[in-house]
């Protein structure tokens, strides 16, 4: 093997910036959604628009703060700036399942592995603390979402994501990051990080990757030991972290605040960027968006990668088989 190649798909998805991307389970679809309040449904191999849901149009807004898939791909669970949880029911396009959350609106939604469960982060207001709350989902029942429990919190939430034995649930915020037990709520350890945590993600089913803008790193933590174990400093502003599945490589997504325009000091664009975690240092540099990146997600089997951007484009990365067998030394090649 001399070279890893890859095939880009790019399309300009949704007319506003996109908050929200993930694969389903078994690596055949991506679930794109943003602050244009449309949901995609697209074809993880060949990039093609599927399905699409949306606008959806509320009283009070209509952004999409947070979208999750069950595990069967049947259900997309929607969070709305404002007020309201929406879940799809992809088997039947004319049922939509709604659920108000008073005035605070939504800021994480996930289902369990089992997709008997919906957990929920509120937002916080000038009058009442942000919360976690479970719901138990029974969607062939009239009382589609019932709360279970709720814990409250000073912070508000930016991400969460769910250990895949669904033992624990990794909360970031505002300024923290936090583990509770999922089965009870319980407050299993958290840590004054005093910058924003924007996302999330498992890697190998015992660390939590946690990219910290701020200070131009990404930390692990252990899922055992409930500590920091090791970090990797980065060369950009890093708004998401992707650890590869099964090889010591990571890609990251970094960008200016998008209040400004999307350029380096040195002129070039933003960029995303491979890591070797073992040797720490850039092995592969893409302009991929002219602007921030919020999201980047492996597929299951490692040789996919989703993008999603401020600028409202996603791109879909297809690799060759001989990325598993990378041992860094070899080229890459666009």
């Amino acid at each position: 093997m001399n070279k890893v190649t890859q095939k880009v798909r790019k399309l300009i998805a949704h007319a506003r910036p996109v908050l929200c991307g993930e694969y389903s389970t078994d690596g055949s679809l991506v679930f794109t959604a943003g602050q244009d309040s449309i949901v995609n449904v697209i074809c993880a191999y060949s990039g093609e628009i599927l399905e699409k849901y949306g606008p959806h149009i509320t009283a009070t807004g209509t952004a999409i703060r947070s979208m999750a898939a069950s595990s069967d791909s049947r259900y997309i669970a929607l969070g709305l700036n404002y007020e309201r949880i929406i879940i799809h029911d992809r088997s039947n396009k004319n049922r939509k399942m709604e659920q108000n959350v008073d005035s605070k609106g939504v800021r994480v939604v996930l289902f369990s592995k089992n997709s008997n469960y919906l957990y929920v982060c509120t937002a916080k207001n000038d009058k009442d603390k942000s919360a976690v709350i479970k719901y138990q989902f029974t969607p062939d029942a009239a009382q589609i979402l019932t709360p279970l429990m709720q814990v409250e919190f000073e912070e508000d939430f930016k991400c969460a994501v769910l250990a895949s034995d669904d033992s624990q649930i990794w909360f970031g915020t505002e300024k923290s990051i936090i583990c509770l037990n999922a089965e009870t709520l319980e407050n299993l350890f958290s840590e004054d990080l005093n910058a924003p945590v924007c996302d999330l993600q498992i890697y190998k089913d015992a660390f939590v990757c946690c990219p910290i803008a701020d200070s131009f790193n990404v930390f692990f933590y252990s899922m055992r030991e409930l500590a920091d174990i090791f970090s990797i400093k980065v060369h950009n502003r890093v708004n998401t972290a992707a650890p590869h599945p099964m090889i010591n490589l990571m890609v990251i997504g970094g960008g200016l605040d998008p209040k400004l325009v999307a350029k380096t000091k040195e002129g070039n664009n933003v960029l995303t960027q491979y890591y070797d975690m073992i040797n720490k240092r850039i092995i592969l540099e893409q302009e991929v968006h002219a602007a921030p990146t919020h999201k980047l997600r492996w597929s299951p089997d490692g040789l996919g990668l989703l993008s999603v951007s401020e600028d409202g484009s996603i791109a879909i990365n297809r690799f060759g088989e001989e990325l598993l067998q990378y041992k860094w030394e070899n080229d890459w090649t666009q």
